[in-house]
């Protein structure tokens, strides 16, 4: 994959089906088990719909970073301002462009619209703690765990049936 070629823009109404398939593939079901990335062993069901994407793209309070290669979304992430912090969640790569680093030019996207649109520098997201492969992906990435913890669906929906108790932790990075 030639870096160059990635663009990275802020999505659109029209955007919201692809944007719902994209999350869904990487999180959910037969597809996502190619990538690193899948819940399919501990969860079922859609991450999400495009109706939810849809109310994320209009929300005033945040939006949804898209990936464009060769006029295909391949990624997306979604950074929401909270106020004195934004939460970076729904990163999604297409599995077929895994560990090439599209999350890396993304993440960083994310750090560099906190600093310079919202003018914060804290950055913090949710992570299913039985994802520590994701969690220690974090880490090196100079995010720190908050000691915060949350169990699975309390705050947020569209996000499956559990198979087991899971738990949000919480990781923060100033920037």
């Amino acid at each position: 994959m030639d870096e160059d070629n990635l663009i990275l823009h802020i999505a659109v109404q029209n955007d919201a089906d692809t944007i719902a398939s994209l999350v869904n593939s990487v999180y959910r079901g037969e597809n996502s088990k190619k990538g690193w990335t899948t819940e399919a062993g501990f969860l079922e069901g859609i991450r999400i719909t495009p109706e939810k994407v849809s109310v994320i793209i209009e929300s005033e309070k945040g939006i949804i970073i898209k990936a464009v290669l060769d006029g295909s979304i391949i990624a997306c992430v979604h950074l929401e301002n909270k106020g004195e912090y934004t939460m970076l969640g729904m990163l999604s790569v297409d599995v077929n462009f895994q560990d090439k680093g599209i999350g890396k030019i993304l993440i960083n996207e994310c750090e560099r619209y906190t600093k310079t649109v919202y003018k914060y520098d804290e950055i913090r997201m949710k992570v299913i703690s039985r994802r520590t492969e994701l969690i220690d992906y974090y880490l090196r990435r100079g995010y720190f765990l908050t000691g915060e913890r949350e169990e699975f669906g309390r705050s947020m929906d569209t996000f499956g049936e559990t198979k087991e108790e899971l738990y949000f932790e919480t990781l923060s990075k100033k920037i």
